[in-house]
């Protein structure tokens, strides 16, 4: 009767008694399938774990050996494979590419004032002009073109924009057609060409050795090798190099009464508009100048075109399913984007993308001026970099031709040059360019190897003791439970 104060337990529910019928023969099962692992394996270490072998303390200092040697093998795997997915590229260079399988860069010749006001005086005098607007008013309005190229520019108090215009639209003219009208051209900058020893005449008709009228960030130009109204264009490579090789022209500043502007020479790749990024240098008059190119090749290898664009951080054409895909092109298309969403037109000097945006006109320089820096600025993370392209860093030397009087080029003599002269040479400087390659810093059967090699080290494993390791955890301990459920009664585990 000492017990009768207190309840009798309560009977287990049929879902523990369930439960404790699949876990009696699971739990049987795990250990005979362990024990067995213990005894047939080939795994390093593992035979210390036997029955017969390690008992107690040294049971649970070698267990503990086994667990903290196979955390480390799995931490160095995952420092292995951050190591492959993060930083999946090396670059190397070599000196293994001639002069002739790399194009010769374009050459674009600027003047830092974009109008000219000689030619404007002569421009205006051949457009029809009604008699309600005065013709220096016309000439007035040009100015405003300014607008386009100069990151400083303040609009003037008048406001003969608006004449300008009118007279630009009564007579069919484009504000590009003006604006290389009213701007020094080829004819004023280039007077004798010359391709290594062959001279050539500068503005003829050919599809390589002549200057041709063209824009850059500059404004109105003058190009050698780029030729952006020509989407089929093929720029050529030379096969000379050296002082005495490449192009040399003698040219004019260009400017009929000041001849203390100055020129900027600007060097760039034949398929690119020329950007504010381009290798520059400035001539004057009076001066012989040594421009000195040196290209260098960026590639990659077809195991790098394998992984993600993201990854490898550059496009090809067939990403994009173009042509010629140019990160240069992609990123102007992206400013003339943002150029068109707040002004709502295209500039006269930008490539022309298409037809579906108008051309700003003279009335559109007070909203371009007025966001400018916003424009240059404009970010374009889509436009990644070309897995293949071409760069060129440029040295440039002069020489004072009113101090010397003398010069190393024998194609003109003192008679041939005036005040405003100068002599410009542009030539590649090696005939071996540096290619910088990007490579992987490991392939899938590397990174396979590294991480064999870790197990190896750690633990003595192997591939087949991967799959020894998974037959035992699948197939055998599947055979053990279905032999426990045979063998035991079910009476046992309730």
């Amino acid at each position: 009767m000492k017990d009768a104060g207190k309840w009798p337990a309560p009977a287990p529910g049929k879902r523990v008694l369930e439960r404790r019928r699949r876990l009696g023969p699971l739990r049987s099962a795990i250990a005979s399938t362990f024990w067995e692992y213990t005894e047939r394996t080939k795994v390093s270490g593992m035979w210390l774990l036997r029955r017969q072998r390690t008992h107690g303390l040294s049971r649970f200092i070698w267990s503990s050996v086994l667990l903290q040697l196979l955390l480390l093998s799995i931490y160095l795997t995952l420092l292995l494979w951050l190591k492959f997915y993060s930083y999946p590229i090396l670059n190397t260079i070599s000196n293994d590419l001639s002069i002739t399988d790399v194009a010769f860069p374009g050459v674009t010749i600027c003047s830092p004032k974009v109008v000219n006001t000689e030619r404007v005086e002569r421009y205006v005098k051949t457009l029809n002009i009604p008699p309600e607007y005065e013709m220096t008013d016309v000439a007035a309005g040009f100015e405003f073109l300014n607008a386009f190229t100069d990151q400083s520019f303040e609009p003037p108090a008048h406001e003969s924009y608006k004449v300008t215009d009118a007279v630009l639209r009564i007579n069919n003219v484009s504000v590009w057609e003006a604006a290389m009208a009213v701007s020094p051209g080829c004819s004023d900058y280039v007077k004798r060409c010359f391709w290594g020893h062959t001279e050539f005449p500068c503005n003829q008709s050919h599809e390589y050795l002549s200057f041709i009228p063209t824009t850059a960030y500059l404004g109105p130009c003058c190009s050698f090798n780029y030729n952006p109204r020509n989407s089929s264009y093929v720029p050529f490579s030379a096969n000379i190099f050296g002082m005495d090789g490449g192009l040399t022209f003698v040219g004019a500043e260009g400017s009929e009464r000041n001849l203390n502007t100055g020129l900027i020479v600007l060097v760039h790749h034949p398929m690119d508009y020329v950007t504010e990024s381009a290798s520059s240098v400035t001539i004057t008059a009076r001066s012989e100048s040594f421009l000195e190119v040196s290209p260098t090749v960026q590639s990659s290898s077809a195991e790098v075109l394998e992984l993600s664009e993201r990854k490898r951080d550059c496009l090809i054409s067939d990403d994009l399913r173009l042509r010629n895909y140019r990160q240069a092109a992609c990123l102007l298309s992206c400013q003339t984007e943002a150029i068109v969403a707040k002004c709502g037109c295209h500039p006269y000097l930008l490539p022309i993308v298409g037809n579906q945006f108008k051309e700003c006109n003279l009335n559109d320089t007070f909203c371009y001026s007025a966001n400018y820096d916003n424009f240059k600025s404009v970010r374009c993370d889509q436009c990644l970099p070309n897995c293949y392209d071409v760069t060129y860093s440029t040295l440039s030397y002069k020489t004072d031709l009113n101090q010397h009087q003398f010069s190393v080029s024998r194609y003109y003599s003192r008679e041939l040059l005036n005040s405003d002269s100068f002599v410009l040479r542009v030539y590649l400087a090696k005939q071996v360019v540096p290619v910088i390659r990007k490579v992987t810093v490991m392939s899938w059967i590397g990174l396979l190897s590294d991480l064999g090699g870790i197990f190896n080290l750690c633990l003595g494993l192997s591939m087949i003791s991967i799959i020894e390791f998974f037959y035992y955890c699948i197939y055998r301990l599947y055979i053990n439970y279905q032999l426990q459920k045979a063998q035991l009664p079910r009476k046992a585990w309730q």
